[in-house]
């Protein structure tokens, strides 16, 4: 449980300062915008944009000319009503330096380093661009970016360093004399960490010039501030944080920067870096938790782990795929809600179907022996031709569950390619039109399509031909040169099928003779482990390697057909 708000909390509840930020993308008309109030995740494969946005949503609001970005368009900022203003101003006066001008407020905020920074502006025009709804960049970059922080990779480490004791009766000039004054905020960190490490977070002031973050065993009671036996002996059996690892270090690093200041727009980039899979999903539900209502947190990762955190935490999460290849980048809101009900169906929970919202694309197979084949023949490319994107390979229960899984993935702009046998010509009727919808094939093109598949199920059927052993080599000129038509259409829509039979059929120079399980054993033992040996199978021209690449080739395609 999280420490009650206190008065002065609930108060700062309903005042956010960003209502939006619009991002521009190539392959969209219009700019993106999204709300910015509650939990945002961009999520997206490396090299995205995921971290830039960040920077750029920082350096926007704090520049007073609208400066030149890549992906950020634009922002809007929540105009505080008259009310509001008055009694952040009430609050910031009583916070100031004794030196402030009547006719001045000063706004000032805890920086990444850890240190408190800020300055004096004229009360007069804060108050009349504020109710005139103008000047907002002067706004943003003169008071509301002190209610901003964007913390990075470079700075969780600095945010738990031992900082200048100074006059603890004075205002607090650092992270750590804030914590060490405040103790509801102090408080929430030690039940926050409690509940990660089991562990009780303290700061200790017993240093002759410093104060020093400690993790104790022993819960701290009323000696935790005193200079006496039982606080030295408290103390110095604890451990001092810089002896702790760096998961930690990071882990609490954050929860000290967010819960020490007067944040409504939190900044995030890679929160789980350092962090085992269970503590980055615990560190994005206590985040997302502890977000005040009207509040603003936006993170970059890469983390499944972190993302479901968020959305245990809140239903209201929402996510943003972000992705750029050859120039070319796209962006996409996903309906978090769809996206909670989508990862708790057991089949896309077992495939960890999640993490393809950090590819560039996904290939889904009927069974794990097919993706264990197919995914060793796309690594063995990839290792060989450069510029290969990053593909997740997955696996569905059966033919018919790959369309359940490749839908929705695509729904969220992810490319989800599918590779089925030859038999998805049996599909007929009520199995067929799902794999269209699924594929996002224009309806327009159905009954076409389907047509093309029920004659060349027929010719298979009339001529009694077994179509998983030979596929479409069996059927004469025409029709093969007609069923690779229909193929060619599918292939464009990312569902490919091979068209000589089933898995099985691939390098067969090789003489596997068996079937299913035993197969891929055999298969994967025969193309061997060592690049070095003889033996060792490399990518040629032809059979299942040209039949890779052209899988790839459509993930790759950032004007591919069938993703929104």
């Amino acid at each position: 449980m999280v420490a009650a708000l206190t008065s002065n909390e609930k108060a700062l509840r309903e005042n956010p300062v960003l209502e939006s930020v619009s991002l521009k993308f190539t392959e969209l008309a219009e700019p993106l915008r999204i709300p910015a109030q509650g939990v945002t995740i961009f999520v997206g494969p490396n090299n995205s944009g995921k971290s830039l946005v960040l920077r750029e949503i920082e350096q926007d609001i704090a520049s007073h000319a609208n400066i030149a970005k890549k992906i950020v368009s634009d922002f809007e900022i929540v105009w505080i009503g008259e009310e509001q203003l008055k009694s952040d101003i009430t609050k910031l006066t009583e916070k100031a330096p004794s030196n402030t001008s009547p006719d001045n407020v000063y706004v000032g905020r805890f920086n990444p380093d850890g240190r408190f920074g800020g300055h004096s502006i004229p009360h007069r025009p804060l108050r009349e661009y504020m109710a005139a709804r103008r000047e907002m960049r002067w706004i943003a970059s003169q008071f509301l970016r002190f209610f901003l922080i964007r913390l990075d990779g470079r700075t969780r480490f600095d945010l738990t360093n031992d900082r200048p004791r100074g006059d603890l009766l004075g205002l607090a000039q650092n992270i750590l004399m804030h914590l060490f004054q405040d103790g509801d905020a102090r408080k929430k960190v030690r039940e926050i960490v409690f509940d990660a490490f089991n562990v009780y977070f303290t700061v200790e002031q017993l240093s002759a010039e410093s104060l020093r973050i400690r993790l104790s065993s022993v819960e701290p009671d009323d000696n935790e501030q005193n200079w006496n036996d039982a606080a030295r002996e408290f103390h110095g059996k604890a451990l001092h944080i810089k002896d702790a690892s760096d998961g930690v270090q990071a882990f609490v690093g954050i929860v000290c920067a967010v819960l020490s200041g007067d944040y409504r727009a939190i900044l995030i980039d890679e929160p789980e870096a350092f962090l085992h899979p269970p503590l980055a999903r615990k560190l994005g539900h206590q985040l997302t938790s502890n977000l005040k209502a009207g509040g603003t947190l936006m993170a970059s990762t890469h983390s499944p782990d972190f993302l479901m955190g968020c959305l245990q935490a809140s239903p209201h999460v929402r996510v943003v795929r972000l992705e750029y290849s050859n120039n070319k980048s796209k962006g996409k809101i996903v309906d978090s809600a769809v996206l909670t009900k989508l990862f708790k169906a057991p089949l896309l929970r077992s495939a960890n179907v999640i993490s393809a919202l950090f590819h560039d694309g996904v290939v889904v197979t009927e069974s794990d022996n097919d993706r264990a084949f197919y995914a060793e023949i796309y690594y063995r490319l990839a290792e060989q031709e450069k510029g290969y994107p990053s593909i997740l390979f997955v696996n569905a229960q059966n033919k018919q569950t790959i369309r359940d899984i490749i839908g929705p993935l695509r729904a969220f702009g992810i490319p989800a390619a599918a590779i089925v046998d030859v038999d998805i010509l049996k599909d007929g009727g009520g199995d067929w039109i799902p794999w269209l919808k699924a594929a996002h094939v224009p309806t327009a093109l159905h009954v076409g399509l389907g047509h093309q598949r029920a004659t060349l199920h027929k010719l298979f059927v009339d001529q009694k031909l077994d179509m998983e052993h030979g596929g479409i080599t069996q059927l004469g000129s025409g029709d093969q040169a007609a069923a690779n038509e229909l193929f060619d259409q599918l292939q464009q829509y990312g569902i490919s099928a091979v068209r000589n039979g089933e898995v099985e059929s691939w390098l067969s120079d090789l003489g596997i003779k068996s079937k299913k399980a035993a197969w891929a054993v055999e298969m994967l033992e025969r193309l061997g482990g060592d690049p070095n040996d003889p033996e060792y199978v490399k990518p040629a021209a032809g059979d299942v390697w040209d039949f890779m690449r052209n899988v790839v080739k459509w993930v790759k395609e950032p004007g591919r057909k069938g993703t929104d």
